[in-house]
């Protein structure tokens, strides 16, 4: 063997003697180490630890969001129920509102009967006593007459209305004072009485400017027109057995 290449040869024994221990070098290393048990629990630990911050965290966004939720779901809730109330208050309102004005009009008509009613029973009254006075016509006039031989004015009047079923006072001024409705001279009814001189003469009126009465002695009974002598003495009426009149309601209350 040559020189040249024994030395080649010694050189690559004396490497593979040497690779060994530097291999063992390196991996006796610190760097090269395995971590030890106490090393790996602390990764462990600060690894949970982590987790249990950002669970936490989470945790803490969702109950955030939940309160947030049920608040506005508790405001929205409130507000339509005000609304709901707010409705039915004007439906019970406009409901109680239509059922005073049906009850009013039914008031109404009740009141209206009942007038259409006393107006009725007067009229019935009246013309028996208009039909009564106007037989008595052609009677002659008695002073203090009452229908045996004839009459005088405030007899003719009394008799007139007894026939009807109503006792009115035997004097002329005593029916004025004691028949207690009044009535004005455009308001008149057949068989309203009128007064004339004072309350010194009475008639009945029979309508369309007319009335019955016994005028005087040497008269009779008869028919005259309001106008003239009667007109210019005229004092007012009275209307017997009249019952007011019940006033229409406008309102429940």
């Amino acid at each position: 063997m040559s020189i040249p290449l024994k030395a080649a040869y010694c050189a690559t024994t004396v490497a593979l003697v040497i690779a060994p221990g530097v291999a063992e070098a390196a991996d006796d290393s610190p760097s090269a180490k395995i971590p030890d048990g106490t090393t790996a629990t602390s990764s462990v630990q600060v690894a949970e630890t982590v987790s249990r911050l950002q669970f936490s965290r989470a945790t803490s966004r969702l109950q955030m969001t939940a309160t947030s939720s049920r608040l506005y779901l508790t405001q929205a809730t409130g507000s339509l129920h005000r609304r709901i109330q707010a409705v039915a208050g004007m439906r019970t309102r406009a409901s109680r509102a239509h059922l005073n004005a049906q009850l009013l009009v039914r008031l109404q008509s009740a009141v209206r009967l009942q007038r259409a009613r006393i107006e009725a029973q007067w009229r019935h009254r009246a013309d028996r006593a208009i039909t009564f006075a106007l037989k008595q016509r052609g009677r002659p006039y008695v002073w203090g007459g009452t229908g045996k031989r004839g009459y005088d004015c405030s007899g003719l009047t009394q008799t007139a209305w007894r026939s009807a079923g109503i006792r009115i006072p035997r004097v002329a001024a005593t029916q004025y004072r004691r028949i207690k409705t009044r009535v004005a001279k455009r308001e008149l009814r057949a068989g309203d009485l009128i007064f004339f001189n004072s309350l010194g003469h009475v008639g009945m009126y029979l309508g369309k400017g007319k009335f019955i009465h016994s005028p005087r002695p040497g008269r009779t009974v008869s028919v005259e027109r309001l106008s003239g002598y009667y007109k210019r003495n005229y004092v007012g009426a009275a209307r017997p057995a009249w019952r007011p009149l019940p006033q229409i309601p406008l309102s429940l209350g």
